[in-house]
């Protein structure tokens, strides 16, 4: 069945106003987006706090009572991420290298950037552009068309430098991850400290 977006929007309003539930969720939700709006003129620390709160009850909530609609979706992104490990896509190997340009720009023009991180990402972008320069030249010297991927795939040394290259950046993606974490929490504890 193909519908045009209009159609699509049509059923959802047909179907946000067709009972009594979904038009609580809607005034819900509206209210919620209301107190979100004016608590950022306000600045209070309450309304965050139990938003925090409900949000977490509600999934929660929503992980006890449909537990195997969950459960499915964890194993289905398992199956994904092994999936992705083992068959890496060269479309999303491309994007990765892009993606590590723009980090690598982005890391030379910073001034928020601590040195030892300008430097841990110089170095996993410089390790991330090796391995695409060797990817294409692989595939280029072994007279590879890189849209062939059943090609690719049967090529040990093109999918041993594509596979590394995405444990490279997972790495980096999971120390970057961290790295934010340990500094919001720093600012937001040593304020409180300053405050007390």
């Amino acid at each position: 069945m193909e519908l045009s977006l209009f159609d699509k929007m049509k059923i959802i309003v047909e179907l946000l106003f067709s009972s009594f539930m979904f038009i609580e969720l809607f005034l819900l939700f509206l209210l919620l987006f209301l107190l979100v709006v004016v608590n950022t003129k306000a600045k209070t620390k309450t309304l965050p706090v139990f938003l925090t709160v409900i949000f977490i009850v509600s999934i929660l909530g929503f992980i006890i009572y449909h537990f195997s609609y969950v459960s499915m979706c964890v194993d289905t992104l398992i199956m994904k991420i092994m999936d992705y490990y083992y068959f890496p896509s060269t479309v999303v190997f491309f994007f990765l290298f892009v993606f590590a340009v723009l980090i690598f720009i982005y890391t030379l023009f910073s001034k928020k950037l601590l040195l030892w991180k300008k430097i841990f990402n110089y170095g996993i972008m410089a390790i991330i552009f090796l391995l695409f320069s060797m990817f294409v030249g692989s595939a280029t010297v072994n007279h590879i068309d890189l849209a062939d991927t059943v090609s690719l795939y049967q090529n040990n040394q093109i999918l041993s430098i594509v596979q590394f290259s995405n444990l490279i950046f997972l790495c980096w993606v999971v120390i970057t991850f961290f790295y934010h974490l340990y500094l919001f929490f720093r600012r937001k504890f040593d304020k409180e400290k300053v405050e007390s």
